[in-house]
């Protein structure tokens, strides 16, 4: 995989799987590409519930700055729209307007994802095509469909520490405020003195998404992430490939394309 495209990876993901709700275990993972980045994946595939009846609308904003010793500044920045159906349909389109992406000009992708048809679609509005992938739904007992409850705990690292925030009105919407911090204690990777970072995360539990998180890290820089303009209703249309667009399978993977699995099970 080239840098460019590994780079669109990181930067394009990221509102997808927070219109479907926070990773298991609690808020949204950070990488990279700060809340956008890796660890969310898009829209729910890989093992995130899907949410029905709680349809929303909103402006996503993702930001990551990272200040250099020698004081020279790197920022990057994604907006967009995420919104999800009562049915559990999610949409997401995103623009990059800086960074390796946007140093051209605005780049944006789209992608709809439909568990009632079994299919995915990502959506290239400059060419005014789309890549349909069928949704793999792992048979059920599998490894991969065990609900992360029933997994062994983990035991508690003394080197996290996780504190509540309460309940307060974010952006309109009522949520639930986590911290946490993570130390690296000096000498694990070389480190002369200790390395630490903090996030803060408010997670909606009534439309069973993140509307604001941040990150500050000292290796990676700032990261934030916000969901503003939130409304409690979705267009019909945003889930439907438009008309003009021209679409194609995705090409076969390793293991063979997967086929028509259905409606996907509600949780």
């Amino acid at each position: 995989m080239n840098v460019t495209k590994s780079v669109l990876i990181v930067l394009l993901t990221g509102a997808a799987v927070l219109a479907q709700g926070p990773p298991p275990g609690g808020g949204p993972r950070f990488g990279r590409g700060g809340p956008g980045g890796p660890g969310f994946g898009p829209h729910g595939v890989g093992g995130h519930k899907l949410v029905t009846g709680a349809p929303y609308t909103a402006d996503m904003k993702s930001t990551r700055v990272q200040t250099l010793s020698d004081g020279n500044v790197i920022q990057n920045t994604v907006t967009g729209t995420v919104a999800r159906d009562a049915s559990g349909r999610t949409y997401a389109t995103e623009t990059s307007t800086s960074g390796p992406l946007g140093q051209a000009g605005p780049v944006t992708r789209t992608w709809i994802f439909d568990p009632v048809a079994g299919y995915s679609y990502q959506l290239n509005p400059a060419t005014k095509t789309a890549v349909r992938h069928a949704i793999h739904q792992p048979p059920a007992g599998s490894a991969s469909s065990t609900s992360t409850s029933t997994r062994a705990a983990r035991p508690a690292d003394p080197n996290v520490v996780k504190s509540a925030l309460g309940t307060q009105a974010i952006n309109g919407v009522n949520a639930q405020g986590t911290s946490i911090t993570r130390t690296i204690p000096a000498g694990t990777m070389g480190n002369s003195n200790p390395i630490i970072s903090t996030s803060e995360t408010w997670y909606s539990p009534d439309l069973q998404v993140v509307v604001s998180a941040t990150r500050k890290d000292p290796r990676g820089g700032d990261s934030s992430y916000t969901l503003t303009n939130i409304k409690t209703a979705a267009d019909p249309s945003l889930f439907q490939v438009p008309a003009g667009y021209t679409v194609t399978d995705a090409p076969q993977g390793p293991r063979g394309q997967f086929a028509h699995p259905g409606p996907a099970p509600q949780e």
